[in-house]
């Protein structure tokens, strides 16, 4: 069957002839135009011949054994003419379709390192792709993807350039291997995937996460950065950074908490986080204390962004210092406080009950 990406570009070309043509599947069903209407076929004996039936030209694609081209124009050598011709077009795009499906089962093997080193080698040079070239594997994953998958709907919202490769890996997830000559470093490509995101917003409606390992200089190294990629997006979504751009390389805090067992984490953070300290640790103290966090522990800027006075967010710190003994304006006590918060996301099921609040 086609993808919904050449039955759209199928059905731009189909509205540009002077001649009125529907693409059926061989039960009937209308294709292009898509709409819910079933149609009655004749007796279809032959590949790439045309019967007409019922005041209708249809036309058995050689194509494609599943596709039929109907006309409902009176049959005449012109109207055959045209039929033969999108069955043509039709056998193109489904010839390049699959060069593109060989190509992207190549890529597929390559992150995923199911290569040997001859393998790689060989696929080099059969796809023509570079040994060796700045890329970085920019995984894009897409909770919600309606009808199509990731990569039909992406792409005609990413700018490839020549050296640029969208990649399926499976409905929800496309990967763009970007060539990144020319790109200053990771921040580069973090700017870069939040445009996407902010693209793919503004054009579907659709939300996206991006997950990013190291720029590599050799197609053997690849699948390592592919594998960080994926460990950003899963350390990301567990610890709900808010932006959904992931670079593994500035995941360091988080890289480490999620190595935790959940039993350890549950433990330390049971030591400030308990049923003593579960009246202090409000909603609104901990909101308080995300944002003090988030401004880099700068008084004035979170009083500011939290429309409070200086004086209240100093008593807030002050009633934490005095009950649990961290005072949250020095470096060291703030460092033991966010470690020991965060660890809340790693714990899991191992949290006590009665403990709500990290």
């Amino acid at each position: 069957m086609l993808s919904n990406r050449i039955l759209n570009q199928l059905g731009q070309m189909f509205s540009r002839l002077n001649t009125n043509i529907a693409l059926l599947d061989t039960m009937g069903n209308s294709l292009i135009p898509a709409e819910d209407i079933r149609f009655s076929l004749p007796l279809l004996t032959k590949q790439g011949a045309s019967v007409t039936w019922e005041g209708r030209l249809y036309h058995w694609c050689a194509a494609s054994r599943d596709l039929v081209l109907m006309s409902p124009e009176q049959n005449s050598a012109q109207l055959e003419d045209a039929l033969k011709l999108c069955d043509s077009l039709i056998a193109s795009m489904l010839l390049a379709e699959s060069a593109s499906s060989d190509l992207n089962s190549c890529w597929q093997r390559i992150l995923e390192n199911q290569m040997s080193a001859a393998e790689l080698e060989a696929a080099a040079d059969e796809y023509r792709i570079a040994p060796r070239a700045s890329r970085c594997p920019l995984i894009l994953y897409l909770v919600q993807v309606q009808n199509a998958s990731a990569r039909e709907i992406l792409e005609e919202i990413v700018p490839k350039g020549n050296g640029d490769t969208l990649v399926s890996i499976d409905r929800h997830t496309a990967v763009l291997v970007k060539d990144t000559q020319g790109l200053e470093g990771l921040e580069d490509l973090r700017q870069f995937a939040r445009a996407l995101q902010e693209t793919l917003v503004g054009e579907t409606g659709l939300s996206m996460s991006v997950g990013i390992g190291d720029i590599c200089q050799d197609l053997s190294e690849m699948h390592l950065s592919y594998r960080q990629g994926k460990k950003a997006l899963e350390i990301g979504g567990q610890f709900s950074q808010r932006d959904g751009v992931y670079i593994y390389k500035s995941m360091l805090l988080e890289r480490f908490l999620s190595d935790l067992s959940p039993e350890v984490a549950a433990n330390y953070h049971s030591l400030l986080f308990n049923r003593s300290t579960s009246r202090l640790f409000t909603e609104e103290m901990l909101e308080t204390l995300e944002m003090f966090f988030k401004k880099d522990l700068n008084l004035s800027d979170t009083a500011r962004q939290m429309y409070i006075h200086r004086n209240t967010l100093v008593y807030r710190l002050d009633k934490v210092q005095r009950q649990v003994g961290l005072d949250l304006r020095k470096f060291d006590d703030a460092v033991t406080f966010k470690l020991l918060y965060e660890m809340r996301k790693c714990a899991g099921n191992h949290v006590l009950p009665g403990k709500k609040h990290g």
